[in-house]
């Protein structure tokens, strides 16, 4: 199966650089890379090169002029241009662990997509992985830690323990993942939770509720190591939630505009396919 691991990013490329490393460092490594960059500057395409460019990878830079948050928008701009028949979602302020997409795909069935946990890392660890550049998982009594319990690799647990649900109300887009087909068939995310920060990963995964596809809460897998960073303080939190409330109220099956009304702005900007030519 082939799976796309799309990196949302938007004007932070110290951390976007830690995520595209960690991505290079799979056991099981993506079949593409794509980052769906929300209208960042050049710093962003010069780390996206840096760590990119002389490898054998797969990838491909999506961008999209900067107008305002419009998160759903590139992400949607992001798997038009993805090829992969499964697609994990990631943010750029994290770190992967070295059997992150191994764990997704191991876990991966049809009728489901599935939600990860993370790992919270201090502000101090922060600052001092960007600075270096390098990047060591920290062990789970060392200080500083939030959700420390995710600090945990237990596969065979993990299995045991991830079950599926048919409804979730606490969902993240920073690890997400599903079947392309399920995507499309509830049209992707929506554009009308553009304009401000977050929400749009929860309307779209409570439409593949909507549809019959359940959640599955993976546990001791598929570990993320988020960046420690400012809170968003000034997002439309009132308005965001009620377009949600909206969603639940109307079960929502499809996007009001989605993947579908996706225009034609924007696009790769740069891309390297080894199996081209």
């Amino acid at each position: 199966m082939d799976v796309s691991l799309v990196v949302t990013t938007y004007n932070w490329p110290e951390a976007l650089e830690m995520t595209l490393r960690s991505a290079l460092a799979q056991s099981r490594m993506p079949d593409e890379v794509v980052i769906a960059d929300d209208g960042s500057g050049p710093e962003t395409s010069r780390a996206v090169e840096k760590v990119l460019a002389n490898t054998d990878m797969d990838w491909r830079h999506v961008w999209h002029n900067d107008q305002g948050v419009r998160q759903s928008r590139i992400k949607n701009l992001a798997v038009r241009h993805a090829k992969g028949s499964y697609l994990i979602f990631v943010d750029h302020d994290v770190v992967l662990h070295p059997h992150f997409v191994h764990d997704h795909l191991s876990m991966a069935r049809r009728g489901c997509f599935l939600q990860g946990k993370r790992l919270l890392l201090s502000r101090r660890n922060t600052e001092t992985i960007l600075l270096k550049g390098t990047f060591l998982p920290p062990r789970p009594w060392a200080g500083g830690l939030g959700n420390r319990k995710n600090a945990f690799h237990l596969p065979r647990i993990g299995a045991l323990v991830s079950r599926t649900k048919p409804f979730e109300v606490t969902l993240r887009g920073c690890n997400l993942s599903m079947f392309r087909e399920d995507f499309l068939s509830v049209d992707g995310f929506d554009e009308v939770f553009d304009g401000s920060w977050g929400r749009e990963d929860s309307d779209l995964c409570y439409r593949l509720f909507h549809s019959g596809i359940q959640v599955r809460i993976l546990w001791f897998l598929a570990i993320q190591y988020h960046l420690c960073h400012g809170r968003i303080s000034d997002w439309e939190r009132a308005r965001l939630d009620s377009e949600l409330k909206r969603n639940t109220e109307e079960k929502r099956t499809r996007a009001v505009r989605g993947y579908s009304a996706l225009s034609g702005e924007g696009g790769a900007i740069a891309e390297f396919s080894p199996h081209r030519g």
